[in-house]
């Protein structure tokens, strides 16, 4: 099997690591390593590889999808693979989920080892821009501006600001809580809190992960320097 070239990048150290091992195990030439954009960015100048492994979260600055559309300016035909905790990308950016033709979206929590990340990266490797769904939609119930909803309401947005955020009328955002709440089985209910157990489903979905006291632990610019293109 050919050693192919590959730039992986997780905003996690201990994700980075295993990913890596993985794909060194199964003959992959890891020619670098990153936890932000702009490491990628500067990785990817030196190392020209054939393949990228990107985190959808990668903190603050340029997102996974932003990279992944930066790496396709440089390279039009570098193999792309997103593996993120978010069961669906809208869930992290509902306003660009588009992903770049051909990339190949990973779920973690889909993943019982990461040698399954290797096939995709071999498979990304061969055929590139090969058509796949590159707007991965787990949730095909809930549409993108639902999800929107949810996001904000997982936020503690009151039904005010998340109609003035979405340019919603009150009353549309109240309509839309209560069907994404009867689409994840969270129906509104005197004896029950809704947004707090649609805060904790956005979370879920997310993969975050909530404790025996409710808090949340993580489960787990548009580009700029001197030879990138803005996205």
């Amino acid at each position: 099997m050919a050693g192919y070239r590959v730039l992986v990048v997780q905003r996690e150290p201990f994700a980075l690591t295993s990913i890596v091992n993985a794909l060194v195990y199964r003959g992959l030439d890891v020619v670098g390593r990153a936890a932000t954009a702009r490491e990628a960015l500067d990785l990817q100048r030196d190392q020209e590889p054939e393949v990228a492994v990107l985190d959808l979260d990668l903190g603050s600055g340029p997102s996974g999808i932003e990279l992944a559309q930066a790496l396709r300016i440089r390279q039009q035909e570098i193999g792309l693979v997103m593996l993120s905790s978010f069961r669906d990308p809208r869930l992290f950016a509902p306003e660009m989920s588009v992903l770049p033709p051909g990339t190949s979206y990973l779920c973690k929590s889909d993943v019982d080892d990461f040698g399954a990340v290797a096939d995709r990266v071999i498979d990304s490797a061969l055929s590139p821009l090969e058509a796949r769904d590159s707007t991965p939609n787990a949730l095909p119930s809930l549409t993108t501006k639902q999800i929107s909803v949810l996001r904000l309401v997982a936020q503690g947005k009151s039904t005010h600001a998340i109609a003035t955020e979405l340019q919603m009328t009150p009353k549309a955002v109240e309509q839309s809580i209560s069907m994404v709440g009867d689409i994840l089985g969270v129906p509104a209910e005197r004896s029950v809190n809704q947004p707090v157990l649609l805060a904790r489903a956005y979370l879920t979905l997310a993969g975050k992960l909530i404790d025996d006291r409710g808090r949340v632990g993580a489960a787990n610019a548009v580009l700029t320097s001197s030879d990138t293109a803005r996205t």
